[in-house]
C-alpha cells in the first residue's frame, strides 16, 4: 500500500473515531439533559404542591387578621361570633399544618417493594394536599390489598399517573355540590405484569376532561402536577385509561403495566 493512501485512510479511521466519539458524547449529553428535566418536572411539581397548601395557609391566616382587626373595637357580646371564627380558623390552620408535615415524608421517594394499600394511600394524602376543601367534603373508601407488589415503572410515575385521574376528577367536580359524596378507590392486581386502578362515584362530570391535558394557564389553576401523570397516560404504552359515565354511574379504569412481579 503506498503512503499516500495509508495517510487517507488513517484519516478516514480518525474521522470515524471522532464521529462515534461525539456521538456518544451527545447521547450522553441528551441522557443528562433528560434526566435533569425529569428532575425539574418533579421539583416543579412538589414546588405547586407547597404552593397549593402554603395558599390555603395563607387564606386561614387572613380570616384570623380580620376577626382580631374586628375584635379590637367589640366591646360587647356581639364580640364572641368574632372569637369562635378566630378560634375554628386556628383548628384549621393547625390541621393544615399537622397534615402537610406528614405528608412531605409520605411523599418521599420509595424504594423496594410496598403494600397496594400504602402506596394507595400516600397517593391520597398528595391529593388531600392540592384539594384540602373538596376532601373535607368527600368519604373515600379504599379497597387495596396488604400484599407487598414491586413495581417495574418507577414508584414516582405510577403515583403521579394515579393522583392525575383522581385531581382531573375533582377539579372536574368542586364545580358543583359535592357534600356527603362517597367514592371509592381500587388497587387490585391482575396478574405478574399488569394492576388497575378504579375510581367509582355516584356523580359524573364531563368525561372529556379525560381525553387532552388541561391548558388552563389562571393563577389558580392546579394543573402542573395533575398534568405530569396525565401526559405519561397519554402517551405511553403501559397505561390504558377508560372513562365510563351512565346515569349515576361513574367510573374511571386505569389498567397499568408496571409490575414485576
Amino acid at each position: 500500500m503506498s503512503l499516500l493512501k495509508q495517510k487517507s485512510l488513517q484519516k478516514i479511521i480518525c474521522l470515524d473515531a471522532m464521529t462515534k466519539l461525539s456521538y456518544n458524547i451527545n447521547y450522553r449529553y441528551m441522557d443528562v439533559l433528560m434526566s435533569r428535566l425529569d428532575l425539574k418536572n418533579y421539583v416543579d411539581a412538589m414546588l405547586e404542591t407547597s404552593s397549593v397548601a402554603a395558599h390555603d395557609i395563607s387564606g386561614q391566616v387572613h380570616v384570623m387578621q380580620f376577626c382580631v382587626e374586628e375584635l379590637e373595637d367589640q366591646i360587647s357580646e356581639d364580640g364572641k361570633k368574632y372569637l369562635d371564627r378566630l378560634q375554628s380558623s386556628l383548628d384549621e390552620l393547625t390541621d393544615i399544618i399537622s397534615f402537610y408535615r406528614t405528608y412531605i415524608k409520605k411523599d418521599s421517594p420509595v424504594e423496594g417493594a410496598i403494600s397496594a394499600r400504602t402506596f394507595l394511600e400516600n397517593v391520597l394524602h398528595a391529593v388531600q394536599v392540592n384539594f384540602w376543601n373538596e376532601f373535607k367534603k368527600i368519604n373515600f373508601k379504599i379497597d387495596a390489598e396488604m400484599q407487598e407488589w414491586r413495581l417495574s415503572a418507577p414508584y414516582s410515575e405510577v403515583g403521579g399517573v394515579i393522583f392525575s385521574v383522581m385531581a382531573i376528577y375533582l377539579e372536574e367536580l368542586k364545580k358543583g355540590q359535592i357534600d356527603g359524596l362517597d367514592v371509592e378507590l381500587t388497587l387490585k392486581k391482575l396478574d405478574s405484569q399488569h394492576c388497575q386502578f378504579t375510581l367509582c362515584s355516584s356523580k359524573s362530570v364531563e368525561t372529556r376532561v379525560f381525553e387532552g391535558l388541561d391548558e388552563s394557564s389562571s393563577p389558580g389553576a392546579k394543573v402542573h402536577r395533575k398534568n405530569l401523570g396525565h401526559k405519561v397516560i397519554l402517551d405511553s404504552d403501559l397505561y390504558t385509561m377508560e372513562v365510563i359515565s351512565e346515569d349515576q354511574n361513574f367510573r374511571v379504569e386505569l389498567n397499568m403495566k408496571v409490575l414485576d412481579e
